[in-house]
C-alpha cells in the first residue's frame, strides 16, 4: 500500500513575480486517510480508552444535571467491546464514579449506566477541575496499552475555581502523555476562552452547548470522534527554507482555531504541529502564512512538510508522507494573477478567530475606536462568506458595546464558538495515491 495517511497542499498564489521584493503566501495543508485505508476490509478503527469528567458543582441546575446524566448514559452506549470507560464527577473535590472498566458486552454498559445515575448525589461546591483532570489521566494511564485512542471529555457549566494556571499546566502535562482533552460547556458562566487554551495543548476541541437538550448530541459526537480513529501519534513537521519568513498558523478543520504566530526555534527553522489521532472519514487541514523574498525565475521549495503517523491495525509504526511546497517565480503577469479561491476562502474563515481575539483584547483595554473597527471588519467578513445572521450579530454587538461599554460572558462565548465553526466550502478529502 502507498502512504496510508495522505498529505496534500495548495497555494493561494502558485506563481509569484520576480520583481516583487517580498510576497505574502498562504499555504493550505490537508491530511486525511487514503481511500485504500478507508476501504480496507481489516477493522481499522482503534479501541478507545475514554474518561468522562463531569461537573456536578452547585451551579449545575437540576435540568442540566438530568440532561448530563442522560447524555453520559447515551454516550457510553456508543462504546464497543474492547473499549475502556472511566467516569469522574467533580466539584471542589473529584469522585470516582466508574473506575477504568473494560467494555465486554451489553451487560457492562448497563452496569456503567447505573453508576452514572447517582452522580447528582455528589453535587455541591465549586468547579475545581485540576484534580479531576489528574485523576482521569491517572486512570487512563493504568489501562494496559493496546493501540488505543486516549481521550478525556470534560463537561462543565462554570469558570474554573482554584488556580487556573495550575489547571493549564496539568493539561499540558497530560497532553505530553498522548492524551487528548476535549471540552464541552454550557451556561452563562462557561469560560470558552480558558477552555480553548486548556484543550490546545493536545489539539482538542471546545464546543458550546446552547441548550440542555443538545448535551446528548454534542457528547455523542465526541465519543464518535474517539471511536472512529484509524491512526495515532499523527504529527506534521514543517521545515522552512532559509530566508522564508514564517508568519501565522491556523487550524482549518475539523474545527477552526488560531494557533498564533509561528516562531522558529534556533537554527532548525522547523515547527511541529501535533494532530494526535486521525478519524477515518475526516479531513485535517492547516493554513500557514509566510513571506518569501524576491528570486530569479524558476521553481523554489519554500517549505518541506513531513507527516508522521502510526496505523496499528495495519502494523504501521512510524509511517510517513512528505510534500515539498513549491512556488514558481515568473515574469508572466497572467500567471502571477492566478489565485486559488479555495485557499482565499479558507483564510477568510480562519482569520475570524484571530480577529475575535483582537476584539476581546481591545475591549479589555478600553480601546473603543479599535473595537468598533473590528466589529465592522467581522461583520463584513461574515457578509462576504454569505452568513447574514452572523453579520447582523456583529452589527448588533457593536451597538450594544457602544451603549454599555462591555459584552457579557455569554455573548463572547457565542462569538468565540461561532468563530470555530467551519462553513461548507470547496475543500474536499483528497487521495493522491495514484500520483505517489
Amino acid at each position: 500500500m502507498a502512504e496510508e495517511i495522505l498529505l496534500d497542499y495548495e497555494l493561494d498564489r502558485p506563481n509569484v513575480s520576480v520583481s516583487q521584493s517580498e510576497t505574502d503566501l498562504k499555504i493550505l495543508l490537508r491530511v486525511n486517510a487514503s481511500n485504500a485505508l478507508r476501504a480496507t476490509e481489516t477493522p481499522a478503527t482503534l479501541n478507545t480508552n475514554m474518561a468522562l469528567v463531569l461537573d456536578v458543582s452547585s451551579s449545575m441546575k437540576t435540568r442540566e444535571l438530568d440532561a448530563l446524566k442522560e447524555a453520559a448514559r447515551h454516550a457510553v452506549q456508543g462504546l464497543s467491546p474492547g473499549d475502556y470507560i472511566t467516569v469522574v464527577a467533580f466539584q471542589s473535590v473529584a469522585y470516582d464514579i466508574v473506575t477504568p472498566t473494560l467494555i465486554v458486552d451489553e451487560s457492562t454498559i448497563v452496569d456503567v449506566m447505573k453508576k452514572i445515575d447517582v452522580i447528582d448525589q455528589f453535587q455541591g461546591g465549586g468547579t475545581d477541575m485540576e484534580y479531576a483532570l489528574e485523576k482521569a489521566a491517572g486512570h487512563l494511564s493504568v489501562v494496559p496499552e493496546h493501540d488505543q485512542v486516549k481521550k478525556i471529555v470534560i463537561f462543565t457549566d462554570g469558570m474554573v475555581t482554584g488556580i487556573p494556571e495550575n489547571c493549564l499546566k496539568t493539561a499540558r502535562e497530560i497532553s505530553e502523555r498522548g492524551i487528548v482533552i476535549d471540552a464541552l460547556g454550557f451556561g452563562t458562566e462557561f469560560d470558552y476562552k480558558f477552555m480553548q487554551r486548556l484543550v490546545s495543548y493536545s489539539n482538542g476541541v471546545t464546543e458550546l452547548v446552547e441548550r440542555p437538550e443538545e448535551i446528548s448530541l454534542v457528547l455523542e459526537r465526541r465519543v464518535q470522534s474517539a471511536t472512529s480513529a484509524v491512526a495515532t501519534n499523527v504529527r506534521l513537521e514543517l521545515h522552512f527554507t532559509p530566508q522564508i519568513r514564517a508568519n501565522r498558523g491556523y487550524r482549518y478543520s475539523p474545527e477552526i482555531a488560531y494557533l498564533g504566530k509561528m516562531r522558529l526555534p534556533g537554527d532548525t527553522r522547523s515547527i511541529s504541529i501535533p494532530i494526535g489521532s486521525l478519524e477515518k472519514d475526516k479531513e485535517y487541514a492547516y493554513l500557514i502564512t509566510v513571506a518569501i523574498p524576491s528570486r530569479p525565475a524558476g521553481k523554489v521549495r519554500v517549505v518541506k512538510a513531513d507527516l508522521y503517523y502510526d496505523v496499528p491495525a495495519l502494523g504501521v509504526k512510524g509511517g510517513s508522507s512528505t510534500q515539498s511546497v513549491i512556488v514558481n517565480y515568473t515574469d508572466d503577469p497572467q500567471a502571477v494573477a492566478q489565485i486559488s479561491g479555495a485557499v482565499e476562502r479558507a483564510f477568510d474563515e480562519v482569520e475570524i478567530g484571530r480577529l475575535v481575539e483582537e476584539l476581546d483584547a481591545s475591549m479589555k483595554k478600553n480601546e473603543h475606536q479599535n473595537a468598533a473597527m473590528l466589529f465592522d471588519i467581522l461583520a463584513e467578513r461574515y457578509r462576504e462568506l454569505g452568513d447574514t445572521d452572523m453579520s447582523e450579530h456583529y452589527d448588533s454587538l457593536k451597538s450594544k458595546y457602544a451603549r454599555d461599554g462591555q459584552l457579557s460572558q455569554e455573548e463572547m462565548n457565542y462569538t468565540r464558538h461561532k468563530s470555530t465553526q467551519k462553513r461548507e466550502s470547496g475543500v474536499q478529502l483528497v487521495d493522491a495515491s495514484s500520483l505517489i
